[in-house]
Formats: structure tokens, C-alpha cells, sequence
């Protein structure tokens, strides 16, 4: 049986969003925002997909529901696989994450220590400045512009510092 309708597939549970492009592109957005773990549902009309990260999958429609099981079954795993990861910061600032690591400048370090500590939740702008500068913030956008250097920093690490608006910023899997 092909499967033409996103709607009519049923995967085996509720951990994979399974979204139409380009029709979704903004949901699809936003579930990267999110690391949520998505099949795409590439048209068969449309250009060809790249996927951005390991916890995204994809398959041109038409076609078999069994390959969307499948797919779906590979990304549950990768999911589970990340999940079990946990970022650690050692005391000579050397930051691991799986086999990844990268050694941090002594800023760096600091700024990295809550939100290593709080993986997965947001930490606020001012416990971030604290953290960065026990004895106060040198000048206004000298957090933003460390944040930016370790943002960097991580780069291939299969981390990501996201900013969430009005709260702060989030170390994640990306």
C-alpha cells in the first residue's frame, strides 16, 4: 500500500511528528526550534530536502507505509540516543558531549557551568551574567557577545544554546 495522506499514517506512537513540506514549513520550523524528532513528508512536486539534524528523517510521497514505519523507528532511536547524552564540564574547562569535545576559554567555562548544570532548562539572562561575571558585568553586551563566542564554540558538538524571548537561553541537543 502507498501512502499518499500524511493523515492516514498511523506510526507506532505519538514521539515522531510527522510533517508535510513544503506545505508545514513553519511547523517544521518550529519543531526544530523545539529538537523534536520529525519525519518529512517531502511532495512529490517538491525540490529536494536536506535534513538539519539527526532527529529529522524524510520520504518523497507516494510510498510504502512500510519505509514511514521504518523511518519512524530510526528516528525513536536517534531520539533515545540523545536523549541519554548529557553534556559535562570538567574542571579544567574542557566541555564533553558524546565522543565531542572542545576546550573553553575561562568565560566560556563560567557561562557554560549553569547551563551545563540545567540541561534542558532555561536558564535566565541574569544568573547567566552572575555566573560569567561574579563581580559584575563589565559592560552591557558583553554576555551576548560570550554567549555568541561559545555558541561558536559548540559548533558540530550536536549542542545548541537557543535564546528563549523575555527568559533567557537553553542548552539542548540540536
Amino acid at each position: 500500500m502507498a501512502v499518499t495522506d500524511p493523515t492516514r499514517i498511523e506510526p507506532d506512537g505519538r514521539d515522531v511528528v510527522l510533517v508535510r513540506w513544503p506545505a508545514e514549513d513553519d511547523r517544521l520550523d518550529e519543531l526544530r526550534t523545539r529538537a523534536v524528532p520529525r519525519l518529512v513528508l517531502v511532495a512529490s512536486h517538491a525540490d529536494p530536502f536536506s535534513p538539519v539534524d539527526d532527529l529529522e528523517d524524510w520520504v518523497r510521497l507516494p510510498t510504502a507505509e512500510a519505509d514511514v514505519r521504518a523511518r519512524v523507528r530510526t528516528l525513536r532511536r536517534r531520539a533515545a540516543d540523545a536523549s541519554e547524552r548529557i553534556p559535562e564540564l570538567a574542571d579544567d574547562r574542557l566541555l564533553r558531549y558524546g565522543c565531542w569535545w572542545a576546550a573553553l576559554a575561562p568565560a566560556e567555562a563560567r557561562l557554560a557551568e549553569p547551563l551545563v548544570a540545567r540541561f534542558g532548562a532555561v536558564v535566565s539572562r541574569s544568573d547567566l551574567a552572575r555566573a560569567g561575571w561574579p563581580e559584575g558585568l563589565p559592560s552591557r553586551n558583553s554576555l551576548d557577545v560570550q554567549l555568541g563566542r561559545l555558541r561558536r564554540r559548540l559548533e558540530g558538538s550536536g549542542l545548541a544554546i537557543r535564546t528563549v524571548r523575555s527568559r533567557g537561553c537553553v542548552l539542548a541537543a540540536s
